[in-house]
């Protein structure tokens, strides 16, 4: 069995939420779960994404909400996945103990492997900050395979 999560984040900037929200549950529709790496601006957004699917979220600093963890993990499918908002350092401890590692904090497209670890960044679908990037992921797990697939996004 596989287990399909989207995958977004850094959802800031100047846009419509429900511009946005429309593009986010066209993408994400019949998804098992929805995670957040982080910085969302409205919360609108977490509200309209837990709609969607079971949500998991990291705290960011935009905001910096102590409601949410700053990290994650999970295994899912024999994977060892971990979500936080910014990149971990070369060597952090945390991170090398993860198959894959999620991230959001530099709006720009990642899916790398370093040192054995997975780090994946979706960028942003709102083209937020420094990059012209709107985009998002779906991750699909299952025993063996990981694959992901990144969504653009148009202007909201």
């Amino acid at each position: 069995m596989a287990v399909r999560l989207g995958v977004i984040g850094d959802t800031q900037g100047r846009y419509s939420v429900a511009a946005l929200m429309e593009q986010v549950r066209r993408h994400f529709d019949g998804l098992d779960e929805v995670w957040h790496a982080g910085d969302w601006q409205y919360p609108e957004v977490l509200d309209e994404l837990r709609q969607i699917a079971p949500l998991t979220v990291v705290n960011g600093n935009a905001p910096d909400d102590p409601r949410y963890p700053m990290q994650v993990v999970r295994e899912i499918e024999g994977w060892r996945v971990g979500m936080v908002h910014r990149p971990p350092r070369p060597g952090d401890e945390w991170a090398l103990k993860l198959q894959i590692c999620i991230h959001g904090h530099s709006h720009r497209w990642r899916d790398e492997d370093v040192g054995g670890v997975r780090f994946i960044n979706v960028s942003t679908p709102t083209a937020a900050g420094f990059t012209a990037d709107r985009s998002a992921g779906v991750l699909t797990l299952s025993p063996g395979s990981a694959d992901l697939r990144k969504l653009e996004f148009s202007r909201s």
